[in-house]
């Protein structure tokens, strides 16, 4: 592409003057796009060169988006697990605390004591 046409200046530009403003400055549009082919693990040095072949640039873009929209199902899908897996884990043979007379299980020590208070079972 020749010098001087907006999508390569876009690509390429800097601004020559202006303020900065406070904070993270603004990403360009090319750092947006190599951030998002990054997500994709797409090859981002070679990306230009493959651009040049548009169908091979489609073809190359959606079996990475493919690929991209499976990994980030997959990770939601372990997101929501991970609650229910916290809760599954607590195991209601393996305790200590197990009421001598009627067997009930109780998840503390002070949860037994209240209970043996009150547990009318063989006296």
């Amino acid at each position: 592409m020749e010098d001087g046409r907006i999508p390569k200046d876009l690509l390429y530009g800097e601004l020559a003057s202006g303020k900065r403003a406070q904070g993270r400055p603004q990403l360009r549009y090319r750092d947006v796009c190599k951030r998002d082919m990054k997500a994709l693990d797409m090859d981002i040095n070679g990306w230009e060169d493959l651009a040049q072949d548009r169908a091979r640039w489609r073809q190359e873009l959606k079996r990475s988006l493919a690929k991209g929209e499976e990994k980030l199902q997959l990770t939601s899908e372990a997101q929501r697990l991970k609650p229910k897996e916290k809760n599954s884990k607590v195991t209601t043979s393996d305790t200590v605390h197990k009421c001598g007379r009627c067997g009930r299980d109780c998840h503390s020590r002070i949860g037994l004591h209240s209970h043996s208070r009150r547990c009318s079972s063989a006296k």
